[in-house]
Order: structure tokens, then sequence, then C-alpha cells
């Protein structure tokens, strides 16, 4: 075991108040979807039931319940395969597998004013920190708490403390209120009502990771140099700059991004180029017109 995924670990039980708690991972089983199927997992269920298909399922994040003994299999496979990683989150509470299955299952829809529901991927660290609005987690892109303070406290109510990695393989705990009165819970059958506020803040919180999955979709050759911390942190310079330029669609950032990753180190001094950007961010012409435009200077050249 090395020595930084055992520090990590030590730290974890060292504040595990063991007598009369669980331990339980949230596991994105698609990022590994082998480990909630070992034989020694004393519990498994998926959590996003909605998903159809057996595939889909296996794909689906998934509780499971940790034995207390960190020198067992599944401890270990954790120490090489999820510390550091976005793969698992670790939750301590006094709740049975079933009643806190039963807890997280009540926030996986959200409801938006107008209406739309979507899932809310709390198994994702990222939307995890930006949900509960984790001060220590610098690597968060909105560095804002989305969720109103009662939200919060529906949701942190019986949780003792959540453990999670962030972009940089750094650990952080969120602490719950550690209170297991469930009848008090929630009403399961009214899911959580984000206000157009919070909707546009986990829209943006998304975003770069939104414009990263095209990129390594469509434009691989592009960003191969990158790595994930640095693709990350380009992508929020880039996007920067293409909102300067007037650009908000993600279409049209994307197509931007593509210019600065093509240009590099001349995209600030083509001229020709900087001239029909000047043109998009007067609103004279979109950039599916500029795009034409270069296109066709580079067929010519």
């Amino acid at each position: 075991m090395s020595k930084i995924l055992k520090n990590d670990l030590s730290r974890f039980f060292e504040q595990f108040p063991r007598e009369n708690y669980f331990i339980y991972g949230v596991i994105d089983a698609a990022q590994d979807s082998s480990f909630f199927k070992r034989k020694d997992i004393l519990q498994s269920r998926n959590i996003l039931v909605e998903a159809a298909g057996d595939k889909a399922s296996e794909l689906s994040p998934h509780l499971i319940q940790l034995s207390h003994n960190i020198n067992s299999s599944e401890w270990e496979y954790i120490n090489h395969r999820m510390v550091g990683t976005s793969r698992m989150t670790l939750i301590v509470t006094m709740l049975s597998f079933d009643d806190l299955y039963a807890h997280l299952r009540q926030f996986i829809d959200v409801k938006f004013e107008g209406g739309l529901e979507m899932y809310l991927a709390f198994w994702d660290p990222a939307i995890l920190g930006t949900l509960v609005g984790q001060t220590t987690d610098n690597t968060l892109y909105v560095q804002q708490q989305v969720l109103l303070e009662e939200q919060k406290k529906i949701l942190l109510k019986p949780i003792y403390s959540w453990w999670y990695w962030d972009r940089l393989g750094q650990i952080h705990t969120i602490i719950g209120d550690n209170n297991c009165e469930l009848q008090i819970f929630y009403d399961w059958r009214q899911p959580f009502e984000f206000t157009i506020e919070q909707e546009e803040l986990m829209v943006e919180a998304t975003f770069p990771d939104h414009l990263i999955y095209y990129l390594k979709l469509n434009n691989p050759f592009l960003i191969k140099s990158f790595n994930n911390w640095d693709l990350y942190l380009y992508v929020i310079e880039m996007l920067k700059k293409a909102r300067e330029c007037s650009l908000n669609g993600t279409r049209d950032i994307l197509n931007f991004i593509c210019l600065t990753l093509i240009y590099k180190d001349k995209f600030e001094s083509d001229m020709f180029l900087q001239s029909v950007l000047l043109k998009v961010k007067n609103k004279i012409i979109n950039m599916d017109q500029a795009m034409e435009e270069i296109e066709d200077l580079m067929q010519l050249s």
C-alpha cells in the first residue's frame, strides 16, 4: 500500500466512530463496473433503477456496504483502484443499508421552475461538492453552494460524514447532521425544486466537463497532449475568452476552443483570424459564418 493511499485511508479510519456506524460506498459504475460485483461485498444495489436494460443498469451508480476491516480484500481494492479518483465516494452513517438506499433515492430527481426534471448526479464528486458548497475543494469550477440551506440540511441529515476525492486526488470531508429520525427526512413524492438561479449554477458547474466530453468525442487529436487536469484548466480559460467574444452556445464555444487548439501560439497574432472573431464579437456575423470564412481561407492556403 503506497504512502499516499495509506494516508488517505488512515485519516478516514481515524475519524470513523465505529460503534453503531456503517461504512458505505457510492460507486460510479460507468467508471468501474467490477467492484460492486465482487463476492466479498456485503451488499450492493443500483441507485438509478430508472436506467433501462441490464447493460445500463451495470453502468449506473451503485450503493455498496463496506467492511470495517481495513485489511480486507475490498479495502485493498479501494486502495489500488478507487482512492484519489472520482470512481467512489464514502459515506459514514448509523443508517442501515436499506434506509440509506431509500434516503439517497429521494434525491435522484430534481425539478426546475419550468417543470423540467433531471437526475441529480450526486455520485459525481464534482457535482456533490458543488451542491454542498465544499469550501475546501479549490478544484470546483463553481465556488458557490447550489443547494439552499434547507435542501442541504435534508440531504445530509442522517449522514455522519461523506468523503470524496477531487480532480487532483485530494480527499475532502462533508460533515452531516448525524440525525437518523427517518420519519421526518423528506417527502420522496416531491423532488427537490431548483430555482432558475440554482439551475443556472448547475448548468455552469458542469459546462466545462460537457465541452471536454465533446472535444474527446469529436476532436481527440487536438487534445492528445493534455492530461485531464491541464485540459480542464485550459477549457475554463478558453471558455472565458469565448464569452468575451459574445459566444454562449455549446457549439459556438466548442468551435472557438478548437480554433485556439489549431492556431496555438498564432491564435492571438493571426490578423485574419482576429478580424473574423472581431466581427463575431460585434455581432456582424455569427460563429458558423466565421468558421466558413476561416475554412475558405485554409482551403486557399
